[in-house]
């Protein structure tokens, strides 16, 4: 139960930090920051902070480093500048919505996933929470005026995908990396991914140095420079944790939270005032979450029930799907 509340409580963080993140990029955009440049800041800023740390995690470990290194090198990939290249991509093609809506399919990817590769249905409950929670993430998301774009759709699906990789691999308890070295290895892939896409000019980067809108105040662009570099370092490093302790597929439906905080930092910011329906997407996301929590639980008790009856007659387990 501990382990379970404090998955609970890192998961609520990662999704609070990713998404004060978004907001606090917006602003850098506001004085000629391109994507290219905010990715690319965010990830090579997050891997100087948390450099002496992951070198004092990585102390006598460097083996297991040698051991997981291909793991290292797709999360760095795949979960970092996969997840952030892609998304950024299909917001040029798409409205911030649609895209959004389409990345936060993720967890459904989960779900099918792990129900394809176990061979065991999830319970109804479960499914009932995703239908919820996706009903709640619509209501947050504006979708008036949205238009599709095959480049956008394509784009938004891949991001998707790494998302999904990113609450599937920092879920393993088999990588017995510390959390805070796992993320400053990632990072480093990443930030060396992101570069060479900069160089290629798939995603330029433009750095301007002028002070920005910053929550109704005239700050400089270090202020949000600063801001968006921890709150990344925060968002992974409690997403790993959370993760391990409760999984992939709650845990990605809890970053769905994501959404709403995004939508009250962004009032707070950018004075981008969430409407009254958004709020109410927001606790029918919640209501989802605890729908696929009581879903999972009822998955384990028949597990339970069904290895208590095979210790008596094999014919039972055969039974369960």
């Amino acid at each position: 139960m501990r382990r379970t509340v404090l998955g609970f409580v890192f998961m609520v963080v990662s999704a609070f930090f990713f998404a004060v993140s978004g907001p606090v990029a917006k602003t850098m955009y506001g004085i000629g920051w391109t994507p290219g440049s905010v990715v690319l800041v965010r990830l090579a800023g997050s891997a100087l902070a948390l450099m002496v740390p992951t070198l004092i995690a990585l102390r006598g470990r460097w083996p297991e480093v040698a051991r997981h290194w291909r793991t290292v090198v797709a999360y760095g990939l795949v979960s970092m500048a996969g997840v952030q290249g892609f998304y950024f991509i299909a917001v040029e093609h798409l409205t911030v919505a649609v895209a959004l809506l389409l990345e936060m399919t993720a967890p459904l990817l989960i779900v099918f996933w792990l129900w394809a590769r176990s061979r065991l249905r999830p319970s109804t409950t479960t499914f009932l929470g995703v239908a919820v929670s996706m009903i709640g993430l619509m209501l947050v998301l504006d979708f008036r005026g949205s238009t599709l774009d095959l480049v956008g759709v394509l784009a938004a699906l891949a991001a998707a995908v790494c998302l999904a990789s990113y609450f599937l691999v920092s879920a393993k308890e088999s990588i017995d990396l510390p959390p805070v070295a796992f993320t400053g290895l990632g990072m480093c892939v990443g930030t060396l991914a992101i570069a060479v896409v900069n160089l290629t000019g798939l995603m330029p980067g433009r750095f301007v140095r002028d002070d920005v809108a910053f929550a109704g105040l005239q700050v400089s662009w270090l202020v949000p420079l600063i801001l968006v570099v921890a709150f990344t370092v925060g968002a992974y490093v409690c997403g790993i944790i959370g993760l391990r302790y409760i999984g992939a597929t709650i845990g990605s439906f809890i970053n769905l939270l994501e959404v709403p905080f995004s939508a009250i930092a962004a009032w707070i910011i950018l004075a981008e005032l969430p409407t009254r329906i958004q709020l109410v997407g927001g606790a029918v996301i919640v209501i989802g979450i605890a729908l696929i929590k009581w879903g999972d639980v009822q998955l384990e008790r028949r597990l339970a029930r069904a290895r208590r009856g095979s210790s008596g007659d094999p014919s039972v387990s055969e039974a369960v799907p």
